[in-house]
């Protein structure tokens, strides 16, 4: 049998990355950013795909001056600029604005390099801290930018994963980034992210499985029901019955 951990199966999981990784073999390292402007494509990036995410990027740096006039627009502006029919663009951009604005509460200046000059716990800490951010986010600014040990898992990887029966059903993304840091060295982190990223890209998300103990509560639902609609049949039947006697 296939050894388990609590979280997952590795058996799968190197299966899958394998088969990730021959998929992706002309996949391209993105560019180097500064943690500030990491933080707004991996917000791009969160439930959508690489493309979306670069493309959108592209055309926000191309209408405005910065990152702060985008943490200073208005959101139906910057909706407009990534496209109304960006994946739940209107609360992605809400959520991207809140986290620069507390950025720039903090260190006054949209920018994380002196966050980058901290250990790299402190710079997940600092991250997972923003607010309405995803820990993908974090993960993604963790790795791309800090060179920290992350893998970031957003809701889609996370249940493609579990039907590939890597993770358990009830998986929740940042359980997903626990099994896969606990598996998976710091220097493979970069590569497995680029080819489940690129993997991901390319389905759709199936809906998630139900956990064991939904599908049971489900069936004993379905058997009280199932009990009433019986139990109602012979109380008409003896009424039928005793109405006929009189």
């Amino acid at each position: 049998m296939a050894k388990k951990t609590p979280s997952g199966n590795v058996t799968k999981l190197n299966a899958l990355l394998r088969k990730a990784r021959a998929a992706a073999k002309s996949v391209e390292e993105p560019p180097a950013r500064e943690g500030a402007a990491q933080l707004t494509v991996s917000f791009l990036n969160f439930n959508a795909t690489r493309k979306q995410a670069e493309d959108a990027f592209a055309r926000l740096m191309n209408e405005l001056v910065d990152l702060h006039e985008l943490r200073v627009s208005h959101p139906h502006e910057l909706v407009a600029i990534i496209g109304e029919n960006y994946p739940a663009a209107y609360d992605r951009i809400l959520r991207l604005r809140e986290a620069l604005q507390a950025v720039y509460q903090r260190e006054h200046d949209v920018s994380l390099k002196k966050v980058a000059a901290k250990g790299k716990r402190e710079q997940r800490t600092y991250l997972d801290s923003l607010p309405a951010t995803p820990p993908y986010v974090a993960a993604a600014v963790s790795l791309l930018s800090f060179g920290a040990h992350a893998l970031p898992v957003d809701d889609k990887l996370c249940v493609l994963m579990i039907g590939e029966g890597v993770l358990d059903e009830d998986a929740t993304p940042a359980d997903a980034e626990s099994f896969l840091t606990k598996n998976l060295k710091a220097g493979d982190a970069l590569d497995a992210h680029l080819a489940l990223q690129a993997w991901a890209d390319k389905r759709k998300a199936p809906t998630t499985p139900k956990p064991a103990t939904t599908r049971a509560a489900a069936k004993k639902t379905s058997k009280k029901k199932t009990a009433k609609k019986t139990s109602k049949k012979k109380t008409a039947k003896k009424t039928t019955r005793t109405a006929k006697k009189k």
